[in-house]
């Protein structure tokens, strides 16, 4: 969450994101929620937001709110052609969506009961009276494809504004999850770079570049792997981490090319606890990166000041 003169904004909803914004802030000070793609496990409290501040008197939204996020690929995301063909066949009868797609199908079909029944007996406004979503869209001069060219190099976008903050995105390397964004907020008390999930990215070190503060996922590896029984699934989990996350002897040096002021860790893989040594993060993060780093627990708050920069 980020937080800029009482108006707050959210950046993905995993599993307990929704208990830990209730803990921090208040339902009138929401402004807009940010996916930066659609796994799951980004999404799963999504729905929680939706319909939690849907005018409970005394915990509601103030004013309509805004959901923003990856649209619908044009075709099923493949790593080549012939792996394009199996994956049609398999998923045929699956819909390709996007942000719009997902919080329609909350609102009209997942929690359509109810709906309904809150209309009818508590006189409650449509929901989509108050939750907008929108899916992004890239700039028709990105040459994307969800099989040829998932993350092509390119220029920052802007994707929302107002009064207190300015939001770009840019495409990431999360693998077959496409798209997937990482996101930059700009603000008068400094910038704050979120990576989403990704492997080494330069357009996100060119989205990044000059931040006072870059959030970025990191995975330990072998950690993750000593957690997992060996077998085919372990393995195909395994070149999946490789190729979709960035590790965390890669991540310094991400911070360092991008001269941000500092580096806090999150998205931490493996998750269960006790099972990554903060610690060996860290150190592995500071050997290419002499700035700050941190590694990111839940309820933590990291303020954000602008940085002074001597030639």
């Amino acid at each position: 969450m980020i937080r800029v003169d009482g108006a707050t904004y959210v950046v993905d909803c995993g599993m307990g994101s929704i208990r830990n914004y209730r803990s921090a802030a208040a339902w009138e000070q929401l402004q807009a929620v940010f996916l930066t793609h659609l796994h799951s496990d980004h999404i799963y409290d999504l729905g929680a937001y939706l319909v939690t501040g849907w005018q409970v008197p005394g915990e509601s939204f103030a004013q309509p709110i805004n959901v923003i996020g990856p649209g619908a690929p044009e075709k099923i995301p493949a790593e080549d052609h012939s792996h394009a063909e199996q994956l049609h066949k398999a998923c045929a009868n699956r819909p390709l969506c996007g942000t719009e797609d997902v919080v329609g199908s909350l609102l009209q079909s997942v929690y359509g009961p109810d709906v309904i029944v809150r209309i009818g007996d508590e006189g409650r406004a449509a929901p989509e009276d108050w939750i907008h979503a929108h899916d992004i869209r890239l700039p028709e001069a990105i040459p994307a494809d969800p099989v040829e060219n998932r993350h092509p190099p390119m220029d920052p976008f802007e994707i929302y504004t107002d009064n207190r903050v300015r939001v770009r995105a840019t495409l990431v390397n999360h693998r077959l999850c496409y798209p997937s964004y990482g996101f930059r907020f700009d603000t008068e008390y400094g910038s704050v770079m979120i990576s989403g999930d990704t492997a080494v990215s330069e357009n996100l070190v060119r989205l990044a570049s000059g931040a006072e503060l870059l959030v970025h996922e990191v995975i330990d590896i072998d950690a993750m792997l000593a957690t997992l029984p060996p077998g085919p699934t372990r393995d195909g989990i395994e070149v999946h981490l490789r190729e979709s996350h960035t590790t965390h002897t890669e991540v310094g040096g991400i911070a360092a090319k991008a001269d941000v002021g500092e580096l806090v860790l999150s998205h931490i893989v493996p998750s269960h606890v006790d099972a990554v040594d903060a610690d060996r993060l860290v150190g592995a993060a500071r050997e290419l990166f002499d700035g700050d780093v941190r590694v990111a627990t839940d309820l933590d708050a990291f303020s954000v000041h602008p940085r002074t920069r001597t030639k």
